[in-house]
């Protein structure tokens, strides 16, 4: 098993843990902002447009922050293992993905946004799929997996167009979030062994 030194594991947690909070505390203040706006019935992205939500400056840059984040903690996590080139591509993936959408808004009309929505759902997923590491506890690899897949299996659903696309885009977003904040507390129980932990792959 390969260790992964504190140094590393503590700023990683503190990452992930900072995008989906910053993530979470902009969306609520933005829905708030934007009259009729439905978590259920309305996309994410329109959080963003600032034709329509008068916040949309603080969802972009959530948008942003939980890129560069995930992202970033993604290269401080990952040690010492074959997945770590696939693990460490989805992770950029993510975080392209979400500058994407919040430099290309929504209203615009642009097929950069879609691909960045696509980057950001599939590469949060599928890190989630590969940071399921066969070193971790076998409740970390079960939720791992199963959280990517939730998140997948709904992103296609999405695709569908059903009545309640919003709970369903979250449905494909939020297990991201929950993989992360998964990820950066199984880190910070790991940090404290004389100093070292194993890594989550």
């Amino acid at each position: 098993m390969r260790l992964l030194a504190r140094h590393r594991m503590q700023p990683a947690a503190a990452l992930w843990v900072l995008g989906a909070a910053g993530y979470f505390a902009a969306e609520a203040l933005a829905a708030a902002a934007v009259p009729g706006y439905r978590y259920g019935a309305d996309y994410i992205s329109t959080l963003g447009d600032p034709a329509v939500s008068p916040r949309a400056a603080w969802m972009n840059a959530a948008f942003a922050l939980q890129g560069c984040c995930f992202a970033a903690a993604g290269l401080l996590a990952m040690h010492g293992s074959r997945r770590r080139r696939w693990f460490c591509a989805f992770a950029a993936a993510n975080g392209i993905g979400n500058v994407l959408i919040a430099v290309v808004h929504s209203g615009q009309g642009n097929t950069w946004h879609v691909i960045g929505a696509g980057l950001a759902i599939i590469g949060g997923n599928a890190a989630a799929l590969t940071g399921a590491g066969w070193t971790a506890p076998w409740w970390y690899r079960g939720a791992s997996v199963l959280l990517g897949l939730i998140g997948l299996v709904s992103l296609l659903v999405t695709l569908a167009g059903p009545a309640s696309i919003g709970a369903w885009e979250r449905a494909a977003v939020y297990p991201i979030f929950a993989w992360q904040l998964m990820a950066a507390g199984y880190l910070l129980s790991r940090s404290g062994q004389a100093g070292n932990g194993p890594s989550i792959s």
